[in-house]
């Protein structure tokens, strides 16, 4: 009997066959974990909106302390006034039957009697029925009436909207009181700083006329002189006004207004005037000497 011989060969997996596929699998999945990152990387990030925020400045002029809480109040008064208050409630109509039964019917005139008499007077004529007043409808039970003398309370909102116009009358006139105040003060100071200055120079004038400027004996008089005097305290302007009738007298005036000076320089309550006008009567009399009025 002859043996049968299987010649079927089937080649054995080598190592060198497992390692290749083992390369190959292990690259498939490195390039999808490389390809899924990749994506996710170059996929450009939602733009992200800007938040601004607007910033509105408002310049308030200044109120009294008391304005703002006058306004709170009010607001939480008109408020409460407005939780407290009930629903309107509608009222059915009045029925006008009412005033039909109450109307008087006219009553038949009794008939006359007869009288004995011969000359029997005429039956009265019955009167006429007069025209009943209509009755006065009644008025509403949601509006009662009050007296005329009695006078309403004012309500939240009225106090709101005085409290409110308080403020704003407050508001633009502040600035400007503030600002007429400030001007009558300086106004004030400055014609205190001038009329120190004034008694100053004249107690000067006098001082220093009496002493190197004396007029002749026989001589006495008044006259009218206007000096302009700078800043710096120097003479800028002298001149008679009105004369003495003595050209002595009045050349003595020049020279004493022009020999005391210079005078003392404006102060600072004067402001910035650049110069003082004086116009004043001038007096001599017995003894040489004289006086600035």
């Amino acid at each position: 009997m002859a043996a049968s011989l299987d010649f079927s060969f089937k080649a054995p997996i080598g190592r060198r066959h497992r390692t290749l596929s083992a390369w190959a699998l292990a690259i498939l999945l490195h390039g999808a974990i490389i390809g899924g990152l990749a994506h996710w990387r170059l996929v450009p990030p939602p733009p992200k909106t800007p938040v601004g925020l607007d910033v509105a400045i408002v310049t308030q002029a200044a109120v009294k302390p008391g304005a703002a809480q006058e306004v709170v109040d009010a607001d939480r008064s008109a408020s409460q006034e407005e939780a407290a208050e009930p629903p309107p409630q509608v009222e059915p109509p009045p029925v006008p039957a009412a005033a039909e039964t109450n109307q008087p019917q006219a009553q038949p005139a009794p008939e006359p009697e007869p009288s004995p008499e011969p000359a029997a007077e005429a039956a009265p004529t019955p009167e006429s029925p007069s025209t009943p007043e209509p009755a006065p409808e009644p008025s509403s039970p949601g509006t009662p009436s009050s007296p005329s003398g009695a006078k309403t309370a004012p309500s939240g909102r009225s106090l709101l909207a005085q409290a409110s116009e308080s403020v704003r009358q407050q508001g633009f006139t502040a600035p400007a009181s503030a600002n007429e105040s400030g001007d009558r003060d300086r106004e004030a100071v400055r014609r205190a700083a001038e009329t120190r200055y004034i008694d100053a120079w004249t107690r000067r004038v006098e001082t220093y006329g009496n002493r190197h400027h004396p007029a002749p004996g026989a001589l006495d008089g008044q006259l009218r002189i206007r000096v302009v005097i700078g800043r710096d305290g120097q003479v800028r302007q002298a001149e008679v006004l009105q004369s003495s009738g003595h050209p002595e007298l009045d050349q003595a005036a020049l020279k004493t207004v022009h020999g005391a000076a210079p005078y003392r320089p404006f102060d600072s309550g004067m402001g910035e005037r650049d110069s003082l006008t004086i116009t004043r009567t001038w007096r001599f009399g017995k003894g040489n000497s004289f006086g600035v009025r």
